[in-house]
């Protein structure tokens, strides 16, 4: 997961949960009235309230997955304690029910919240690649092919981005061409303006050598400006980036081993030789997006 605003605020809101938790279950296992602990459990609850409110405006499955999270982590912290007591007592019996039944429903509901496609914002990328081949970044989703060289024209790498919020936001592509980029001439960068619930095809060339030999160029997307509410439910699987030799020693320094990650294209030789031609510019295509009219996302 990307570090932004909407991970900050999740994870603030799980470590809210948790203190409202361990607040008012020391509020309700003390004899006395413990003022402070209700005071703590109160506050820590209102304010998850606040935030996933807010967040549940932005993508409610994204706040689902916290909640069904943390209730099935806390049916499982209550349901040791009822098999390691001797007399647990109802209030754990029922914490455990209520715990458990609600992760059960929140988790039905969201996972055919996700399966459900909306006719007014196709998922052109499903309908054409294998769901393996799609990732998503920052509510971006992605997937992309090489064409081998063909007509005397280079190798083109075409990738589709796929917008899954309603507001319009910048992406840009990065390539990495391993340490092979002696062999290979592309353009390392490309910003792309993606309108909101866009769908547009990058097309890349790329000009390898003509004599025979394998070359691995990798692939990632940044996101900016991402805002709105999410249209597209259907989530693909969480884009990962290359980790370089020098970056895996450094973490073997702090104890930490990485190793692979990455999206990338094996690209071959070229029949004929275009080293020293012109690199053509990247092309971009809308595939699709939505018209606000008088009925609103109608397609164009």
């Amino acid at each position: 997961m990307t570090l932004n605003r909407s991970f900050f605020l999740l994870s603030t809101a799980f470590l809210l949960m948790c203190t409202t938790a361990v607040a008012l279950g020391i509020a309700f296992a003390s004899e006395d009235i413990p003022t402070k602990a209700y005071s703590v459990g109160l506050v820590s609850g209102f304010l998850t309230l606040v935030i996933l409110r807010f967040e549940g405006r932005r993508d409610l499955d994204a706040v689902l997955t916290l909640v069904i999270a943390f209730l099935a982590f806390l049916a499982m912290g209550v349901g040791i304690y009822l098999i390691a007591a001797d007399r647990p007592g109802l209030a754990p019996k029922i914490s455990f029910t209520l715990c458990a039944a609600g992760a059960l429903v929140l988790g039905i509901w969201s996972y055919r919240r996700q399966k459900t496609e909306s006719p007014d914002f196709p998922n052109l990328l499903a309908g054409s690649f294998h769901h393996a081949a799609i990732f998503e970044s920052e509510g971006v989703q992605f997937a992309g092919f090489l064409e081998p060289a063909q007509g005397g024209k280079p190798h083109l790498i075409s990738i589709f981005l796929q917008n899954c919020f309603d507001s319009p936001c910048e992406v840009t592509l990065n390539f990495d061409p391993a340490g092979k980029g002696a062999y290979m001439r592309f353009h390392p960068r490309h910003t792309v303006a993606l309108g909101a619930a866009e769908i547009v095809k990058v097309t890349m060339p790329v000009v390898t050598p003509t004599y025979a030999g394998k070359y691995s160029l990798y692939y990632s997307i940044e996101v900016k400006g991402q805002k709105g509410s999410r249209v597209r439910l259907w989530r693909a699987q969480e884009a990962t980036t290359r980790v370089k030799t020098s970056t895996t020693l450094v973490l073997l320094v702090f104890g930490h081993l990485a190793l692979g990650g990455g999206i990338r294209f094996a690209v071959g030789p070229l029949p004929y030789d275009l080293w020293n031609s012109p690199l053509p510019a990247p092309v971009d295509e809308s595939i699709w997006k939505p018209r606000m009219a008088s009925a609103p996302y109608r397609t164009e």
